[in-house]
């Protein structure tokens, strides 16, 4: 639910107004919004159920609250597609331009240094040489991904899990590294053994930021046994969602059929017996004995809380989710900008406000973390009958690892 604050020293404002008015003076009205907000997604765009949909709200909220004039919004998804959008703000009227999502930081960085007057905002991109023009909002995702790896542990059946991270994806070899920490973990705490598909590597975990080697990276996961499948991806992600759409997602047909997927054919085998079901061979005759229960794979989403965001019954497959606060990282970077009711309370900047153009800002950096409210994992209420107590372990862990028990790698 969106909830309004009225902002410090508001009432003040209009007793000063109607003050005015009693006294025979005309209240001066607004100057209308003559700032316009550029925006790039990159490669997932806006429909992405992640950053790219977050920022995307936040833009053509900062519109309707009057703070934009106007908004312009692409996706692209090749690099240079991204210098060619960027270039194209640059050269036009924007007041403030945005890249949203991995792999795009060079070109971002190059363009921002030929439009100097230009206030850029980097989201979630992993860059950091960037000119003094752009500012960055940043996740750290470590405790994230060392909680995602725990919850997977935790809700393992087959006792192999698998994440993978984009090329680009910031940090993503901390990420790999704090996600196999929490899988261990969970197995010294209650004696389980799970492990991590590829567990160790990173080159074999990092793919290209594309639907195709997200689908062919899930699609080898499930044959290999992995139950639980986390994504730390753009466009690759939506390649996982193909996979689970095809084979996994609720139909009529599959209601029928038991195993069947949306396409009529059955979804990727697993090594566990009754994981997803491995074909009966053609000529076997089958077998008089019941079929095994089948479980469907299940998912750790990243971005929005995908148990309640995916669409076509996906999100009954997501078991926990990390959610990045992205309104906090707009309010917190950027004056003025207007408040969703999502942030939570915003710090006070360390230094003064600065302007970059038209566009006054708080501070040029925010990273959200666990901490300061900028990043939380939350478990699938729905699915808390099937994988018992995992927001339990979630909260137990996080309080853990904020006591000092547990030491997450590469974490401050």
């Amino acid at each position: 639910m969106t909830t309004a604050r009225r902002a410090p020293g508001a009432a003040a404002g209009l007793a000063a107004a109607a003050l005015l008015t009693a006294c025979g003076a005309q209240p001066q009205e607004a100057a209308p919004a003559t700032t316009t907000g550029c925006m790039v997604s990159a490669p997932a765009g806006f429909a992405d159920r992640s950053i790219g949909q977050l920022s995307f709200g936040e833009l053509s909220h900062a519109q309707s609250a009057g703070f934009l004039a106007s908004t312009s919004s692409q996706r692209v998804s090749t690099l240079a597609g991204t210098e060619e959008a960027l270039g194209r703000y640059a050269g036009g009227d924007c007041s403030l331009g945005a890249l949203v999502g991995p792999g795009g930081a060079e070109a971002l960085a190059a363009v921002a240094a030929r439009a100097p007057d230009t206030a850029w905002l980097a989201v979630a991109t992993g860059g950091t040489d960037y000119p003094d023009n752009v500012v960055t909002i940043d996740f750290d995702l470590r405790e994230p991904a060392f909680i995602a790896g725990y919850a997977a542990a935790a809700s393992s059946e087959t006792g192999t899990v698998a994440m993978f991270v984009s090329r680009g994806f910031a940090g993503g070899e901390e990420l790999l590294a704090a996600f196999d920490a929490g899988v261990e973990q969970r197995g010294i705490d209650t004696g389980s053994e799970v492990a991590g598909l590829r567990e160790g590597s990173v080159s074999r975990r990092t793919v290209d930021d594309t639907p195709a080697a997200g689908r062919e990276y899930t699609e080898a996961a499930l044959e290999a046994g992995a139950d639980v499948i986390v994504p730390f991806a753009s466009g690759a992600a939506s390649g996982v969602l193909d996979v689970f759409a095809e084979h996994y997602a609720p139909s009529d047909e599959a209601a029928a059929d038991g195993a069947e997927g949306t396409d009529g054919t059955a979804g990727p085998s697993t090594a566990a017996a009754g994981v997803g079901g491995p074909e009966i061979g053609e000529g076997d005759g089958g077998s008089d004995e019941d079929p095994e229960e089948t479980i469907d794979p299940t998912l750790i989403w990243y971005g929005t809380d995908g148990a309640r965001t995916l669409d076509d019954g996906l999100g009954e497959h997501v078991i926990a989710s990390t959610v990045p606060n992205v309104a906090a990282g707009f309010q917190s970077t950027v004056a003025g900008w207007p408040e969703t009711g999502f942030a939570g309370e915003i710090e006070e900047p360390a230094g003064e406000e600065r302007t970059i153009g038209e566009i006054g800002v708080r501070t040029p950096e925010y990273t959200g973390t666990m901490d300061n409210g900028g990043v939380e994992v939350v478990a699938s209420d729905g699915l808390l009958s099937t994988v018992a107590g995992l927001s339990r372990d979630i909260a137990e862990v996080r309080d853990r690892i904020r006591a000092g028990e547990i030491d997450v790698p590469g974490a401050d």
